[in-house]
């Protein structure tokens, strides 16, 4: 009879404790609930990057060559004329050339790269002038232009 009474008095003391874990818990989630408060702030979109992008083509790229007065192995100095047309339907913003200097055999002797800041709308023509790299081995013999990257343009205008 005593192992029964101790048997229903712990069972209710562990019945009154878990209600009272529940009710405590309750309360402290609405008080939480209560103090949190959600911000949402409107950031800028960030430019989406095109690797090599297919759109824009580099029409003429026309290298001159300058030696220099010392006698170092690299002093060299091209001076690049550029004309880029944007072929596709989006306007491009930062565009980075690679210019690869080739050897006599064709072989790459070094890369140099540009940005060009200013951007570029569908269908137009982009002429660039006075991209000089110094310090260029005494091999190089011709120049190669490719786009590296070139960042989208979002739309200023909305559409209706």
């Amino acid at each position: 009879m005593i192992r029964r009474s101790m048997f229903w008095g712990l069972t209710l003391v562990l019945i009154i404790a878990l209600a009272a874990l529940i009710l405590r818990g309750r309360r402290m989630e609405k008080q939480q609930a209560g103090r949190l408060v959600e911000i949402v702030q409107k950031s800028q979109p960030t430019p989406t990057r095109a690797l090599a992008p297919p759109d824009i083509e580099i029409v003429r790229a026309t290298m001159r060559l300058e030696k220099g007065a010392g006698g170092k192995a690299r002093d060299l100095t091209a001076h690049h004329e550029i004309e880029i047309r944007n072929n596709g339907s989006v306007p491009y913003g930062e565009i980075q050339l690679r210019f690869t200097y080739l050897g006599g055999s064709g072989k790459p002797l070094a890369y140099r790269t540009h940005t060009l800041e200013e951007g570029i709308t569908p269908g137009a023509i982009l002429k660039m002038t006075g991209i000089v790299f110094g310090d260029l081995p005494d091999a190089a013999a011709n120049s190669r232009a490719s786009v590296d990257y070139a960042d989208l343009k979002s739309d200023p205008s909305p559409k209706r």
